[in-house]
């Protein structure tokens, strides 16, 4: 769990690291918002606080970098197959 509020730059690093591995945003009320590819999110560029995460429906979740409390692996035990 981060001490500090997540930022653009900590998210960036996971987005770029290679093999990418999916991840999730931890969000205060429990909820996990998966990432499971590189292309499921978008960093605000007038804004770095606020990145937008796609869901496979075409809906999408806003969400404030600083709320998110940790960013977990995906894995078959949060519903989401890990590659």
């Amino acid at each position: 769990m981060y001490d500090l509020p997540m930022t653009s730059g900590a998210l960036r690093g996971r987005l770029h690291e290679q093999p990418f591995r999916g991840f999730g945003l931890r969000m205060p009320d429990g909820r996990l918002l998966p990432v499971p590819h590189p292309e499921f999110i978008s960093i605000e560029p007038e804004d770095e606080r606020i990145a937008v995460v796609w869901k496979g429906d075409g809906g999408y979740w806003t969400v404030d970098l600083e709320l998110v409390s940790d960013l977990e692996p995906l894995s078959r035990k949060n519903g989401k197959r890990r590659r």
